[in-house]
């Protein structure tokens, strides 16, 4: 019978990186997140930019 190389602790931290570990899904998910987030800042400042030159007519 032959023993395993990898301890508990190992074992453990291989576990982790596993569950913490992003899939190309989950980076495609936060990178679309990212760009709606810019698009709204982009529209609020548009809008912000058009009352600004409305008012100031």
């Amino acid at each position: 019978m032959r023993m395993s190389k990898t301890t508990p602790v190992r074992q453990e931290t291989a576990e982790l990186a596993e569950i913490t570990e992003l899939s190309a899904d989950d980076l495609a998910l936060w990178s679309a997140v990212i760009v709606i987030i810019g698009d709204l800042f982009a529209l609020f400042a548009l809008l912000k930019a058009r009352t600004e030159k409305d008012s100031s007519d």
